[in-house]
Parts: structure tokens; C-alpha cells; sequence
């Protein structure tokens, strides 16, 4: 199945995203790491949607600086 960029990021696995989310120090490297895991494109907006389902579920993340 094709996945759209928007989309890519929810096939990398909880764990590892909040493991990268919490070792990163802006959304833009989240985001870069992000790429290399889900294999193409990975837009922020992607990320910050997953980010907010995964904390409404209880995962910590830690809070990024603004840009």
C-alpha cells in the first residue's frame, strides 16, 4: 500500500518515535530522524499530530523549544 508523506509517520513504532522525540532538541531534527525511519518524506505537521495522539494517550514527551 502507498502511503502519503502525511501518513509515513505513523508506521514508525510508538516507542521508537518517543524515544526519538525525547532525545531530540527541536521538532525539525524530530523530524529528520523521522525521515530515515519511516523511508520518505515526514512533514512537521505529521509530527506534531502524532505527537499530541501519542501524549492524549499517555505517552511523555518532552516539550521542544520553540523555532
Amino acid at each position: 500500500m502507498v502511503r502519503t508523506m502525511g501518513e509515513r509517520v505513523w508506521d514508525v513504532q510508538v516507542e521508537r518515535l518517543v524515544d526519538v522525540w525525547n532525545a531530540s532538541d527541536s521538532l525539525d531534527a524530530v523530524a529528520a530522524r523521522l525521515r530515515e525511519l519511516a523511508g520518505g518524506a515526514v512533514p512537521r505537521w505529521s509530527v506534531m499530530a502524532r505527537a499530541a495522539a501519542l501524549r492524549k494517550d499517555g505517552h511523555e514527551l518532552k516539550r521542544l523549544p520553540p523555532r
